[in-house]
């Protein structure tokens, strides 16, 4: 019998990636929801029932668990950012070790690593992208509600993002609400304003503003009156005219409004300091500090020699392989995106690195008609992972090491199995980063050997 629409009492087993609560339905069968914690009971909505599997909605919590703590934010649970800020940090890195231990559980004889906390934990996150929206009838800035593309929650606060983006946001909100003119609507696509996208490099105290509207129906000055309020203390501001339907950033038109081309960002890496420049569309990790973390030791993993070339696969504006040319031959690097390579060579530069070649190219295609050979190979794809000709050339490519970075648990599983399965290569080390705190996400680096 169905129980769809029914609302039933379960327990939560325990949480599984991405940081959703696996419970157990009376037949024995599987029930996935949100925001219970392990050993706690509640009622649920059934949703969704299928053969193998149910979702549910959770309506109220029968039991607590313990460990459960007061969220810091008021739009915790609605926001579609953090999933965790109902526990305490400590628990949170329990239970990201646990849903890592158990999707990597097919590596045998080989102890994960304890994941290493960020650094800070709150306000942390040097790029937020806020969206103009209606507010019954105001015009409003904030954050997508979770699972939804077109409903929006105010902000500030956001207790992840960097402090000094409120003033930001405020300023600007205030503005746009004072021109008269109204916020997009990706459902009918009519509106001006779109996006505020902000960038901070912590590190250096420098800050980027980028606001992005519709195509321009109005005077080339409708943005004087906010680009003499920032430009007093934002290092660089930018217009974006997006007249895509579509709800990602493009940039139709890339307009500097006032300060410098770029912010520019130092990591210390391997006790030396490095700087790389990010402009609107550049990318960089999200927390400046957990950065310096992860790329020491993927440093540490690959362990380069003077006499080694390095490849950097999907090497966006080249901070990972900058960070170890010093101490390598040389290193390559390859990514799909111009303007990243663009960037890529520009850190060269100012660094003053002289061992670096990059090459605009979809990683695919480069390793198919690629002759270099190289002793060390590191990767660090976006979200789908590698593709199989990527796995092919790796698996063929005799690098005495490869070191892989992922953000997406599921697809470094995947590719770790068919890797490993190969037996050409064997993981030796595997250490988790949180550079993600509050949130489900958590970045791992996997070090692997020929055999």
């Amino acid at each position: 019998m169905s129980l769809k629409n029914k609302i039933i009492t379960v327990v939560c087993e325990k949480i599984v990636f991405p940081g959703r609560s696996l419970c157990r339905c009376e037949d024995g069968l599987a029930l996935f929801t949100d925001w219970l914690l392990p050993k706690e009971k509640a009622e649920v909505l059934v949703i969704r029932d299928k053969k193998t599997y149910r979702e549910g909605i959770l309506k109220n919590i029968i039991l607590k668990s313990d460990d459960r703590i007061k969220p810091k934010c008021k739009s915790f649970v609605v926001c579609g950012g953090c999933r965790f800020q109902n526990l305490s940090y400590e628990n949170q890195l329990t239970l990201k070790q646990e849903y890592l231990e158990e999707l990597l559980s097919f590596i045998t004889g080989l102890n994960i690593s304890k994941i290493l906390p960020s650094p800070v934990q709150w306000y942390y996150r040097n790029k937020m992208e806020f969206s103009f929206f209606n507010n019954n009838g105001e015009l409003d800035l904030g954050l997508h509600e979770r699972g939804s593309f077109n409903r929006y929650i105010s902000v500030p606060p956001c207790f992840i993002a960097d402090k000094d983006f409120s003033k930001v946001v405020e300023l600007v909100k205030n503005f746009a609400k004072k021109s008269n003119l109204t916020a997009y609507n990706n459902k009918i696509h009519e509106g001006f304003f779109r996006h505020l996208v902000l960038r901070k490099a912590q590190n250096n105290g420098q800050l980027l503003v980028n606001i992005v509207t519709n195509e321009l129906t109005v005077g080339e000055d409708v943005l004087d009156p906010i680009v003499k309020e920032l430009s007093v203390f934002v290092d660089s501001l930018y217009w974006t005219i997006n007249y895509k339907k579509s709800d990602s950033i493009i940039p139709n038109k890339l307009i500097l409004l006032s300060g410098n081309s770029f912010i520019r960002e130092k990591l210390e890496v391997g006790g030396k300091n490095f700087y790389f420049n990010i402009s609107p569309f550049s990318f960089f990790q999200t927390n400046s500090k957990g950065t310096e973390v992860l790329y020491n030791q993927v440093l540490k993993l690959l362990r380069p020699c003077k006499h080694d070339i390095l490849l950097d696969l999907y090497c966006g504006a080249g901070i990972i392989g900058l960070s170890v040319a010093r101490n390598v031959k040389g290193i390559v690097g390859v990514d799909i995106i111009p303007e990243a390579i663009v960037n890529a060579k520009e850190n060269a530069v100012i660094n003053s690195i002289g061992n670096a070649q990059f090459f605009v190219s979809s990683c695919q295609d480069w390793v198919n008609t690629t002759e270099y050979k190289f002793d060390l190979i590191v990767v660090d794809p976006p979200r789908a992972g590698l593709t199989k000709d990527v796995i092919n050339f790796l698996l063929s490519s005799k690098a005495k090491r490869i070191v892989y970075v992922s953000c997406n648990l599921s697809t470094l599983a995947r590719d770790l199995q068919i890797i490993i399965k190969n037996d050409k290569y064997r993981p030796i080390e595997i250490v988790p980063v949180d550079v993600f705190a509050h949130t489900s996400h958590v970045e791992v680096i996997v070090a692997l050997e020929s055999n």
